[in-house]
């Protein structure tokens, strides 16, 4: 279209700031998807006993689970190379897997919210009572919609080169993610754990201690200076 109504040159110029755009994109996604393989990883939740859940000790970042999440998102344009069908359902479970996982801590929140190992603490802006339930209900009941619309083909009639795949690989993973779980994973994955200081060493603790005697020299002049306040 670009073509048609402005001529090659200013598709060209106009094509270098879309580049721009998609390469950081691209950057954002790379870093969430290693964060969270690193995550997944550090709690034992694969079997690759830990190695995506190691920070590299001189960049102080999981340069393991970054460089694999960069190959695997190299596979997908290589793969559109020799089935262009297969390419375009990995690219449809994006969208649905993306979606479903934004429900997925608001449904927890709601079904968990009595359990005796649940501590919520709101932030800043908290919709309390009918008001949250509403909110939250609705956030679920739409992308779920929104999830299963997605599923669906998009070209009729439907043929096996215009069916859309995103529901059978989205049922595939789950499916293998689900019997690993019941294997083997549920035996030493435990859900997320905290690391605050874990891969900083004696640093993070001399850090520690410096700001826990930094608190007690403030509360020691406080009370020292209501002490002088009541004489």
């Amino acid at each position: 279209i670009m073509y048609m109504r402005i001529g090659k040159t200013g598709t060209l110029i106009l094509w270098v700031f879309v580049c721009f755009t998609a390469f950081a994109v691209v950057q954002t996604a790379i870093q969430a998807a290693a964060r969270t393989l690193y995550a997944i990883s550090r709690d034992h939740g694969l079997p690759d006993r830990g190695v995506f859940g190691t920070v590299n000790q001189r960049t102080k970042t999981p340069l393991y689970a970054v460089w694999m999440i960069t190959f695997i998102c190299v596979l997908p344009g290589l793969l559109d190379l020799a089935s262009p069908i297969a390419a375009n359902a990995i690219f449809a479970l994006t969208t649905v897997a993306l979606d479903l996982s934004y429900i997925v801590p608001i449904a927890c929140r709601r079904i968990f919210r009595n359990h005796p190992d649940v501590h919520f603490q709101p932030g800043p802006f908290y919709m309390p009572g009918a008001l949250g339930w509403a909110a939250n209900c609705i956030c679920i009941a739409w992308t779920s919609f929104i999830a299963i619309i997605l599923c669906f083909p998009t070209y009729l009639p439907t043929t096996a080169q215009t069916m859309n795949y995103a529901s059978v690989i989205f049922g595939g993973v789950l499916t293998l993610a689900l019997t690993w779980y019941v294997l083997d994973a549920h035996k030493y994955y435990k859900g997320p754990q905290g690391n605050v200081g874990r891969h900083l060493g004696e640093n993070a603790i001399s850090n520690e201690s410096s700001d826990r005697d930094v608190v007690h020299v403030v509360a020691d002049d406080d009370e020292k200076i209501k002490t002088e306040e009541k004489s």
